[in-house]
């Protein structure tokens, strides 16, 4: 990318973080300088393609980066834009984005922070560490749960270009693919305030995508193809886990016991929950264990009803006509989650009829 074009998406950041700021324009000023650094570095992936000192296990990754993104626009109806056309060399530590959530511990309902663009959603995101265990002290010491968790892939929702970072670029074909699906979902769709939807759409549509890209699309491939379908089952599998767990601590807390009884039986359910994920293969399970609302509920953003989105493309098939169907039913909507309902329910017409 030649200066101009560099300077011109540096100036476009600026105003963005101006117009954001709203009481918070050292927050925003922060993640801004870093976003830009990270826009200052882009190299087209092409060019890196071709160099010949590259590593051939980075070059056969970007070269299914590129393949997944014109899968998502071609095959998926994906508003794709410039985004992982770029790829940008980044520590980890300059990348990593760590995510600050919130949730009262008498009831599962998270603390929220409002945002222009986005709406209202429940968590903050920081480039320095030290400022998100701050910002977790300061909710802490308000009597909340907290969470901090780190993140190396993120959506501008297309604000911007986005480039493939160099971290991200170290995960495996069926994860790497998944996460280009999902972040480039983001951009196609996203409905303000609905982050359980906007994040538990974009599941679906990375990883059933990355099943379709791998089991007949432009990445066949026998043994991912078997590895995305474990994760697509895997994944729904821990989301009935996880939606089961936060129903029976939402009949706990309606109940109103003593904070001691509350803290016991909620440990023992959680307990519960983590044996089950261990027993199944489910995955780590810091989602329950300690028990904390906060973490259950950053989980339950990306879990939430799962099998219902997956119900609109079972199989291995061609995905795109679903994926379209759901972002025309959920755009402009006030609840998606009664949208994907009507849809669900005109494709159970359709098949029984």
């Amino acid at each position: 990318m030649n200066r101009a074009r560099r300077g011109a998406a540096l100036a476009a950041l600026v105003v963005l973080a101006c117009v954001s700021a709203c009481g918070q324009p050292l927050y925003v000023a922060r993640l801004g300088w870093t976003e830009a650094k990270i826009l200052w570095r882009r190299q087209p992936i092409r060019e890196v393609v071709a160099r010949p000192d590259v590593d051939a296990e980075l070059r056969e990754r970007l070269e299914l980066v590129l393949a997944a993104r014109d899968f998502a626009r071609d095959r998926l109806g994906f508003r794709v834009g410039e985004s992982y056309t770029s790829y940008s060399e980044v520590a980890a530590h300059e990348a990593t984005v760590h995510v600050v959530s919130a949730a009262y511990r008498d009831r599962l309902k998270s603390f929220t922070w409002w945002y222009p663009i986005t709406g209202r959603v429940p968590y903050r995101g920081f480039f320095d560490a030290a400022s998100a265990r701050a910002e977790a002290e300061r909710l802490a010491r308000r009597g909340l749960d907290v969470d901090v968790r780190p993140a190396i892939a993120f959506s501008t929702l297309g604000w911007f270009p986005d480039p493939l970072l160099s971290v991200t670029a170290e995960e495996k074909a069926v994860p790497l693919v998944s996460t280009v699906l999902h972040e480039l979902f983001h951009q196609t769709l996203y409905v303000p305030g609905e982050p359980a939807f906007n994040e538990s759409a974009a599941t679906f549509a990375g990883d059933r995508g990355a099943v379709a890209f791998f089991c007949g699309g432009p990445g066949a491939n026998a043994a991912r193809c078997d590895r995305a379908r474990a994760g697509w089952h895997q994944t729904r599998a821990r989301g009935r886990v996880i939606t089961r767990l936060a129903d029976k601590l939402h009949r706990l807390y309606a109940s109103q016991p003593p904070p001691a009884t509350r803290e016991r039986i909620r440990q023992r359910l959680a307990d519960l929950a983590a044996e089950t994920l261990r027993r199944h293969h489910l995955g780590e399970t810091s989602a329950v264990v300690p028990p904390n609302n906060a973490r259950l509920m950053g989980a339950l953003l990306y879990a939430t009803r799962l099998d219902e989105f997956a119900a609109l493309a079972p199989g291995d098939g061609d995905p795109g006509p679903a994926l379209r169907a759901l972002v025309a039913a959920a755009r402009g909507s006030d609840d998606p989650f009664e949208a994907l309902d009507r849809l669900a329910a005109s494709r159970g017409k359709l098949q029984s009829g």
